[in-house]
């Protein structure tokens, strides 16, 4: 969850500035980077990447539902404050769900320590405040972007801003990888897409529904979960190669041609 922070802080600001399609936009960019740009740049460092854990295995089902829940929820061109809370709801029951997976295969610390919980809450609080002002000043910059080059802005979020946003995710899962911890890459993208496709965007549009161009969403968030259902396909296997993490890379390029080629850019 803390790699998502950007996108959270960002989402909240974006939706308090009306600038609900930057958000759109930036939500459903950050997901497709996660699971090609991310996972591939990751194979290709580690050269191939094994996928430990049983609970990750059990939970790609749940990933990919997750992740087709906008697009039926936005087939109309709209996500309502009612919708929002189907998201929020959605993410909840994940999380409910993974926590009961992970009681029964993982190994849960039965006993933490109060003072351990109490600084990370301090030290996690002081880093969301230091990210909404950030998140102030940038979503500033790419609304007058949007304005001076005449740039939509779900556009602008589906490529700029989530490349800006999935920053922390890419550090991760690269430190995550040199150290021979795979697991936490990811479990980290993984999370990264449902947070964004779910809690981020539902408590954006519990704050201000989005309306939105029908066509330009639906073609992007087809092509999310395209790509999220061809990595869990790679994650499904228990391992992924360095030419699979190229493959992911050029469907990234793929999806740039794509959304140039039809205007959008």
């Amino acid at each position: 969850m803390g790699t998502s922070l950007p996108e959270l802080t960002t989402a909240i600001v974006a939706s308090f500035k009306n600038a609900n399609n930057l958000v759109l936009g930036n939500l459903i960019g950050a997901s497709i980077i996660d699971v090609t740009v991310v996972l591939g740049l990751t194979s290709l460092i580690g050269k191939k990447i094994f996928v430990q854990g049983k609970v990750i295995d059990k939970t790609l089902f749940s990933v990919i539902l997750m992740a087709m829940l906008p697009l039926l929820l936005g087939f109309d061109g709209t996500f309502s404050k009612v919708d929002g809370l189907i998201l929020i709801t959605a993410f909840l029951v994940y999380i409910y769900s993974l926590l009961m997976k992970e009681g029964k295969l993982g190994t849960l610390k039965k006993q933490l320590e109060w003072k351990d919980i109490w600084q990370d809450m301090v030290v996690i609080s002081g880093c969301i405040i230091a990210l909404l002002m950030s998140a102030n000043w940038f979503i500033r910059s790419a609304l007058n972007i949007s304005t001076i080059l005449q740039v939509p802005q779900f556009v602008l979020g589906l490529v700029l801003v989530s490349m800006m946003t999935t920053l922390p995710e890419l550090i991760v899962e690269i430190r995550a990888v040199l150290k021979g911890v795979s697991g936490i890459a990811f479990g980290d993208i993984l999370g990264s897409v449902v947070m964004n496709t779910t809690l981020i965007l539902g408590i954006a549009a519990v704050i201000k529904p989005i309306v939105f161009e029908r066509n330009s969403f639906i073609n992007a968030a087809f092509f999310m979960v395209t790509a999220v259902f061809i990595a869990l396909l790679f994650i499904k296997k228990k391992e992924i190669t360095w030419q699979e993490g190229l493959g992911l890379l050029m469907l990234y390029v793929t999806f740039l041609v794509t959304e140039g080629l039809s205007g959008f850019i």
